[in-house]
């Protein structure tokens, strides 16, 4: 993403804040001073843009999922990426586990060196809300 604000931004900053796409209403509601509607899973990142990042609040982690391509979970904690493809019509996929920190193009399925971490993973995949769209559904193991 980038973002302009001249006097606010600082020309040329960089930041590796993780946030998604549903943090974005929230930003623009704190920008103009609004409340953020209580179903959102979102968190502002204006102190982030403003460079305070002392202020900043993070996420505890950010989940996503896709029906496409035989389906897909995936779990961002920290560092740590669980992901598990193939989901429908498998309820047993695995969950594949990489540490971005030194392994940012996932190239290295660290899941059975950490079962904690995969066992953490699933605990959010497990808690997904299920779709109005019947055909969106999954079954988990």
């Amino acid at each position: 993403m980038i973002a302009h604000w001249p006097g606010r931004i600082a020309a040329g900053s960089v930041s590796d804040h993780p946030s998604a796409f549903w943090d974005i209403m929230p930003t623009l509601a704190h920008l103009i001073g609004a409340r953020v509607p209580h179903h959102s899973d979102g968190i502002s990142f204006l102190p982030t843009l403003l460079g305070m990042v002392e202020d900043q609040v993070d996420h505890a982690y950010l989940y996503w999922e896709y029906l496409s391509r035989g389906g897909s979970q995936a779990v961002r904690m920290g560092d740590w990426k669980g992901i598990r493809t193939g989901i429908v019509g498998d309820s047993g996929a695995p969950i594949q586990l990489y540490q971005l920190r030194d392994d940012i193009s996932e190239q290295n399925n660290v899941a059975d060196a950490y079962p904690e971490i995969v066992a953490q993973i699933k605990r959010v995949m497990q808690m997904r809300t299920p779709s109005h769209i019947e055909k969106w559904n999954f079954e988990f193991y």
